[in-house]
């Protein structure tokens, strides 16, 4: 899967490992989302110039997900959450527990994988949600602003599965932070894209982020300033990067 078309934002998009969609409230950010999986019906959405419809019902639910804002829950416990969408794909159980395992391990669930959901706080609960369905490594996974409950560990862990597993996230996001991840941004104004670019030069564009209703990310705005005052001479956007520099 290399493209998505929404032709009623008049947007295409080219599949990277981790894109953020940002805009004002009601912009039509969960609406695309809705739309990707027929929870609103829109003829005009195009993979790979095929349209959407034309794909197999099977094919879609393994290779297209969504996780809401919404934390709704199909089940009463983590494991049993994380096992969900694996069994309704049919996957063996056997490699279906070999995966709750491994995510487990990776995610350091060892205190929460027998727990009940309704005993987690908001940020586990955002975890749980959004590996139930990483869990069965869709093509594309569209998160509805989750993320932003999520540390900063627990982020780079999600990214680097999508990396290796060659998923493309699509990442609502309220977190300016979130901006510094992935490889571009879409803005969305009115139910149009009003920008797509890379990262870097989306973050250059500190006019249209304000109006969009975001700040710079922290990191940009301790560079700038010390641009400001001849300290260094560029935009850092790793913490690392700029400590380093500044201990040189």
């Amino acid at each position: 899967m290399k493209t998505i078309n929404f032709k009623d934002f008049n947007l295409e998009i080219n599949l990277t490992y981790f894109i953020n969609i940002i805009g004002l409230p009601a912009s039509g950010k969960t609406t695309l989302l809705k739309m990707l999986i027929n929870r609103i019906y829109s003829p005009n959405i195009y993979i790979d110039d095929i349209s959407i419809h034309e794909y197999d019902l099977g094919y879609k639910k393994q290779n297209v997900a969504v996780v809401f804002n919404d934390f709704k829950f199909n089940t009463e416990y983590v494991k049993e959450e994380l096992l969900y969408y694996q069994e309704k794909l049919g996957t063996n159980k056997t490699n279906a527990y070999r995966k709750i395992d491994k995510f487990t391990k990776y995610f350091e669930l060892n205190d929460l994988i027998e727990s009940k959901i309704e005993y987690l706080n908001k940020s586990e609960q955002a975890l749980i949600k959004i590996l139930s369905l990483l869990i069965i490594n869709p093509k594309v996974l569209g998160i509805d602003d989750l993320f932003t409950y999520l540390n900063i560990n627990e982020k780079i862990k999600i990214i680097k599965i999508a990396k290796e597993k060659n998923i493309s996230i699509l990442n609502i996001t309220t977190d300016s932070e979130d901006l510094l991840l992935g490889t571009h941004i879409i803005i969305l104004n009115k139910f149009k894209v009003i920008s797509y670019d890379t990262n870097k030069n989306t973050l250059k564009n500190e006019k249209l982020l304000l109006e969009t209703g975001f700040d710079l990310p922290f990191i940009i705005n301790i560079s700038n300033g010390l641009n400001y005052y001849d300290i260094t001479k560029k935009t850092y956007y790793k913490n690392k990067d700029l400590v380093e520099d500044l201990w040189k």
